[in-house]
């Protein structure tokens, strides 16, 4: 068993622009050297592109982490212990069995709280092509990189597989069949967590390559900021746009309206907040909507049934 110091998780952070924090002992004169946690961080870069970290600690001192890298697909399941979650306007606590599949982009960084625990097991995933050292990366993967998706997407790791990433540490095997094994978990990982989150545009959109990089930043802007006021004006001059022209563009890269597509991820945020315990009163304040029954309006029409219902199913 390893022990690793402040240092130490600074030392990696540099490796992977992930800035650690540790509020306990923060200033304190030789802090740098004191051990924080024991046990062992295993790190597998494969050739498609993928990038393992296991990890299985004793966490001795509580301790944020803000991950400001990029990447189009990052996958964090927890086998053991506690983490809470913070990105843009999303916020989640993880248990044991627990994943969530994400867009890892600089301008929207990754907060992460790890108290204080006894066992802290995570597996992290994280996928980008620009390393990849093959030849050929699969366009399957390559869509990973363009489909538009949630910012955040928490979900449940089915048993058998939760197994399997937690025998794999106790696996003996050679330098090239553990590759072999990491590049096959690592498509399931990354298809387990993608499972129902594409939204593909209905139709391939006449638009230009740098253009629709630009409506990209564009909807990701919308759904990592969706309780913030947006104009169309800002949103035009972050796309470079004229404000007809993100309209008409919008539109035909992702199927409908700009802000009837803020309105959804608006909706999407508040019954966040509704299955996190929040009143309606509450979610539809933190969304932006000044009027409870405006917001209940919306929410109904969107998701079938109203937000009040949705407040009493999580009491029971």
């Amino acid at each position: 068993m390893h022990t690793f110091s402040q240092a130490d998780f600074e030392r990696f952070g540099q490796l992977y622009d992930i800035e650690f924090r540790f509020p306990a002992i923060q200033g304190d004169t030789g802090s740098d050297d004191r051990i924080v946690a024991r046990g062992e961080i295993a790190e597998y870069s494969l050739a498609s592109g993928f990038r393992f970290t296991f990890s299985s600690l004793q966490v001795l001192q509580a301790y944020e982490s803000v991950s400001s890298g990029h990447a189009p697909l990052l996958v964090l399941v927890v086998l053991d212990g506690t983490v809470e979650l913070t990105l843009g306007s999303v916020e989640h606590v993880l248990s044991s069995g627990n994943a969530v599949s994400m867009q890892l982009h600089p301008d929207y960084p990754l907060r992460a709280h790890q108290p204080e625990q006894e066992h802290l097991q995570i597996v992290a995933l994280a996928f980008d092509p620009r390393g990849a050292t093959l030849d050929h990366v699969s366009s399957s993967l390559q869509d990973l990189t363009i489909l538009p998706r949630v910012p955040l997407r928490q979900w449940s790791v089915p048993h058998p597989f939760e197994e399997l990433l937690r025998t794999h540490a106790r696996l003996t095997m050679t330098v090239a069949q553990k590759s072999l094994v990491l590049e096959g978990l690592a498509l399931q990982l990354a298809g387990l967590g993608l499972a129902g989150d594409e939204h593909e545009s209905p139709d391939a959109p006449v638009v230009p390559v740098q253009q629709r990089q630009r409506l990209e930043l564009v909807r990701q802007h919308l759904e990592f900021t969706p309780d913030h006021d947006h104009t169309l004006k800002d949103l035009a001059q972050m796309a470079a746009m004229s404000p007809s022209g993100l309209r008409v563009k919008f539109r035909a890269m992702y199927g409908v309206p700009v802000f009837d597509y803020l309105r959804k991820c608006r909706l999407r945020l508040a019954k966040h907040y509704l299955e996190q315990g929040f009143s309606v009163e509450q979610s539809a304040n933190r969304v932006g909507y000044t009027h409870a029954t405006n917001f209940s309006t919306a929410f109904r029409r969107e998701f079938g049934f109203s937000p009040r219902q949705r407040t009493l199913d999580q009491k029971k």
